[in-house]
């Protein structure tokens, strides 16, 4: 079986075979309880100048040689090394180099065994100048002769190309979401829309633009300038969103993992970490060794924040514990969780009982209520770390403020004849005290009881009809278009009732297997800015473990036919995108469909044997517990790890559905691999999920 680093890394339990990975993640844990933010160093050969990340360590080039973290040579050139980026996958690392002749080459490289894969047809194309992965590692992009060419990243054959009008990206970036593909070149910069292969938006600032960056939802796209300034655009309009200046010679940027803040390397002896939501909040870092030139954010194995940043012959790798978490963005989404599961129309709910209980009021009162209640929880006892003092009074409205070290003033409605009994912050105590979240991040109290002791009265302190925190509020959703979709999914539950029973009396599945149909509408923005409304429907099941053997896969099976539970589901798939959801299925309209094949943890001792069914699978890009790796299974080298087992079980679903559902051929189909390998072994694990979501479906 041919594995990226990636998957060796996680069926061996580290990663072994990146030599200072390990060494990084270890310290890194021994100190997991440490406040302190400790540093890591690894030497290197020759000086640093571009650092990429993957999964828990990173890559770095110097003028001749590609490294692991510790300073592995994984590619060492004669030739002098223009810039090199890493498969998100991990299987290979691309390299632009350039010859004593001045010439440019593009040489893939596999990362582990160092041998050439690819090397770019130049007298075709012209000489290259950048290249970059898309972020599902699918196709590689090179700037070349004028264009940006697409090549699919198995055989590397061409599928695409832009024509760049004269521009000539020196170095590119992709953004998380695969919409868009950014390049720069001296003071301009260029985001080109990657599916309809045109310019999305430019602009050409006032100085050189050393480095750009997507922030990790997509959101914002950050543009450094070497007089110190970074410019921050938000991607739906490419309007300015604000703009952080006193960065140095703004030599590097990297947005942390939830975008909050950013690292900026703002000569070559510091590095800048400024919060984003408040950007006088900044931490300088000095590096004594100097020649900083780039640096990227990491995670360790356990989810620890780190930087790693390149330096003249060395890596430093800092552990960042005192990052705050991006409250907003974390209420944002349990607030939308919440919502969703509230939506939903309850099982013995009549239709008029379900519009009765959701209409335009009710939903604007409900997300008010989670947003306070959801804030006060992740705000915690933060009351507690605060130090309280008496502001001043205001007569004419009888308000008395409270202040404190971290949080905005509170005003409580005092009469004139108490004021001089609050003498003694001491003797304040609060309780009932809920908090809202502002859009700097930052928590304040909206309600509270407030006692005297002093005097054992008690005043409410009461802001909860404050304007709303529109800045969190999620995209609406119209009730009428809500309606339709519970109406929808009424009908998709009846389906799934007469399937399963039918199921039951032809002894496929019994009452100890679960089918489970459920369908959302999803606000989104498509490449362009446009708000669209994508509608997402998943399917799944579980079978109580001791019948799994009997009514899910059997050890080591992996076609849906062999599994009672994935037929039934499948069935109903089919009944339901001919019948009432045949309406989604439009030609040329964007469909994706993510296909989740599950496995237990028990050993594969022999090898399961590998028909063929599905071809041959070569370097397939999946995500293995959530990390984007690949795997390949083929007839000769069977199946001899559960991840392949999970893969095939996946790939079956897909099988089926393009033989056996009508009208599925005429869509854009985008499909997904995730592969589940559970901790614990029983038949209990062994299942398949599909979610298919339909893009711009209103």
């Amino acid at each position: 079986m041919k594995h990226s680093i990636l998957s060796v890394s996680l069926l061996l339990g580290a990663l072994i075979n990146i030599p200072g990975a390990v060494l990084a993640q270890d310290a890194a844990a021994s100190d997991e309880n440490s406040s302190a933010a400790k540093t890591y160093n690894f030497r290197h050969k020759e000086n640093l100048n571009s650092i990429q990340p993957f999964f828990t360590t990173a890559y770095a080039s110097g003028k001749h040689a590609v490294s692991t973290l510790s300073g592995a040579t994984i590619q060492e050139l004669k030739d002098t090394i223009i810039n090199f980026v890493v498969n998100p996958a991990g299987l290979n690392v691309a390299v632009v180099h350039k010859n004593k002749k001045n010439n440019s080459a593009l040489d893939i490289y596999n990362a582990t065994t160092a041998l050439n894969m690819f090397s770019f047809n130049t007298k075709k194309y012209g000489q290259p100048t950048s290249a970059v992965y898309m972020p599902d590692a699918r196709q590689l992009a090179v700037a070349a002769g004028g264009k940006i060419y697409f090549f699919e990243t198995k055989k590397y054959l061409p599928i695409g190309e832009i024509d760049c009008n004269g521009f000539v990206p020196q170095m590119m970036v992709t953004s998380p979401n695969g919409y868009y593909l950014a390049a720069i070149n001296g003071k301009k910069v260029v985001v080109y829309n990657i599916e309809e292969k045109k310019v999305r938006w430019q602009t050409e600032e006032d100085d050189p633009i050393n480095d750009i960056a997507f922030s990790p939802n997509t959101s914002d796209f950050a543009v450094l300038t070497s007089d110190g300034v970074l410019y921050i655009y938000n991607t739906r309009t490419f309007d300015m969103r604000k703009m952080v200046d006193n960065l140095g010679e703004g030599l590097a940027v990297d947005f942390n993992f939830d975008g909050k803040y950013v690292a900026v390397a703002t000569s070559p002896n510091v590095v800048t970490l400024v919060n984003l939501v408040r950007d006088t909040e900044r931490e300088y870092y000095e590096m004594p060794i100097g020649g900083v030139a780039d640096l990227t954010f990491i995670t360790d194995s356990h989810r620890n924040t780190l930087l790693a940043t390149a330096m003249a012959n060395n890596v430093e790798v800092r552990r960042l514990p005192n990052l705050e978490p991006f409250y907003s963005q974390l209420i944002q989404e349990e607030v939308d969780r919440q919502m969703e599961e509230w939506m939903r129309k309850m099982p013995d709910e009549t239709m008029e009982e379900y519009q009765a209980r959701v209409n335009q009021e009710s939903l604007n009162k409900r997300r008010r209520l989670l947003e306070d209640e959801i804030s006060t929880n992740f705000a915690g006892d933060f009351l507690s770390g605060q130090t309280m003092s008496f502001g001043s009074y205001d007569r004419n409205n009888g308000v008395l403020a409270l202040t404190f070290d971290a949080m905005p003033s509170i005003f409580l409605n005092v009469p004139e004849e108490d004021v001089l009994s609050f003498s003694d912050p001491s003797l304040i105590k609060f309780s009932e005290v809920q908090y809202g979240i502002l859009p700097d991040d930052t928590f304040e109290i909206v309600y509270a009881r407030v006692e005297n002791t002093a005097t054992g009265k008690t005043y409410i302190y009461d802001n909860l009809l404050r304007e709303s925190m529109d800045f969190m509020n999620s995209d609406d959703i119209s009730i009428e278009l809500l309606q339709q979709q519970q109406m929808e999914e009424m009908k998709l539950q009846e389906l799934r009732e007469q399937v399963v029973e039918e199921a039951k009396q032809q002894d496929v599945i019994s009452d100890h297997t679960n089918i489970s149909v459920n369908s959302k509408v999803v606000p989104d923005y498509d490449a362009n800015g446009n708000k669209i409304l994508n509608y997402e429907v998943n399917f799944t099941y579980e079978v109580e473990p001791e019948f799994s053997a009997q009514e899910d896969f059997k050890p080591g099976k992996y076609h849906v036919d062999e599994s009672g539970a994935a037929s039934a589901m499948l069935k109903i798939v089919k009944q339901a995108f001919e019948g009432d959801m045949n309406q989604y299925l439009k030609e040329g309209k964007k469909l994706k469909i993510n296909l989740v094949g599950t496995a237990d943890a028990t050993p594969i001792v022999n090898g399961i044997a590998y028909d063929g069914a599905y071809g041959e699978i070569e370097d397939e890009p999946v995500y293995l517990n959530d990390q984007l790796t690949t795997l390949s299974v083929t007839k000769k080298g069977g199946i001899k790890e559960n991840p392949q087992l999970a893969l095939v079980r996946a790939l079956g679903v897909q099988d089926f559905l393009e033989k056996n559902v009508e009208g599925l051929d005429k869509m854009n189909k985008d499909y997904r691999y995730d592969v589940k390998v559970s901790e614990g072994k029983g038949s209990e694990f062994r299942r398949i999920t599909a979610t298919f979501t339909f893009v711009d479906a209103f």
